[in-house]
């Protein structure tokens, strides 16, 4: 599926001082994500994604810096959200549940005051193998 017409979300998430990285994974695979299911399909998210920056992919990140010369960011993972609209999106983090459920197990296993966030749209240049030859926007 296209998520060029969709907005993403994207959250930098460091894991909570004192956490391992396992512990870490395993509450934002086997507590977090099935706990924010319901809570972020009725606020609008039409899909969410985890991405885990295991020490396996940071030892390859690690490889990659200095092979290149670009540096890895230091983060445990990525969470990308996307939404048909971003207002509604927003409201959530009003929500009783929110502030009573999903906001405490983030302070569980999150270094929340070093989240860092992004804002945008998607723009396919190769999707499922093959080129992308239309898109949802234009940026002429």
């Amino acid at each position: 599926m296209s998520t060029e017409r969709l907005i993403r979300i994207t959250t930098l998430i460091p894991r909570k001082k004192g956490m391992t990285e396992a512990e870490f994974y395993k509450h934002w695979t086997q507590v977090h994500g099935p706990m924010v299911i319901d809570f972020m399909m009725r606020h609008g998210v039409i899909e969410y994604r985890q991405y885990h920056t295991t020490p396996e992919t940071k030892a390859l990140g690690d490889a990659f810096a200095k092979a290149t010369g670009r540096p890895m960011l230091s983060f445990d993972g990525i969470s990308d959200a996307y939404v048909k609209d971003f207002a509604t999106f927003q409201e959530a983090f009003k929500d009783p549940e929110y502030l009573e459920k999903i906001r405490p197990d983030e302070l569980a296993f999150i270094d929340v005051e070093n989240i860092q966030m992004t804002i945008g749209y998607d723009w396919g240049v190769i999707e499922n193998g093959k080129v992308v030859t239309e898109h949802a926007r234009s940026y002429e």
